[in-house]
């Protein structure tokens, strides 16, 4: 069996897995089909004081098929709802290289056990701490780091700005 990327439009990934799946069993073509995934990560985002855990996609408008190569499996999937094509120079389907499994595979697995908090604020923007010594000071954002899910926050402590490091869902948006 042979790997490859199917273009699909962004946002449906999770349910063109589930179309693949379904049909190629309806079809009696599930011993041609292996492996589908959808690369994602869990994320952890501040909202309304509230932390909620969502999943996201890595690598959105793909999903990545092990498959034989199979022309009624290569149709089944091609005429699926949501699904734009496989990946490839012209009308030819190019599997994939191992590395680039690997690769996918690798992140996929990263990703998996570890969720990540989801910044959404920007340099100047005015947030509120939610959590820790600072709780219910209002500051401005600094700086950002992705990296490590950090802001620094200028809070004005006895009429002066003070530079404070926060992790990310230690506040939230004041506005």
């Amino acid at each position: 069996m042979k790997w490859y990327a199917v273009h699909t439009y962004s946002g449906v990934e999770r349910s063109v897995k589930k179309d693949i799946e379904h049909r190629a069993s309806i079809e009696g073509l599930r011993d041609k089909l292996g492996e589908v995934i959808v690369p994602e990560e869990k994320v952890v985002e501040i909202k309304d004081s509230k932390k909620r855990e969502h999943t996201k996609n890595i690598m959105p408008g793909y999903v990545f098929i092990q498959m034989d190569e199979d022309e009624e499996l290569f149709k089944v999937i091609e005429e699926l709802k949501g699904v734009s094509g496989f990946v490839g120079a012209g009308n030819s389907r190019t599997p994939l290289s191992d590395d680039e499994v690997a690769n996918i595979r690798g992140l996929v697995e990263d990703k998996k056990d570890k969720p990540r908090a989801e910044i959404k604020h920007r340099l100047g923007d005015q947030v509120k701490v939610i959590e820790g010594p600072f709780a219910n000071f209002v500051g401005t954002v600094d700086a950002i780091d992705h990296d490590k899910a950090k802001l620094r926050v200028m809070v004005s402590i006895f009429g002066r700005s003070t530079p404070v490091e926060l992790d990310v869902l230690q506040v939230e948006s004041s506005s």
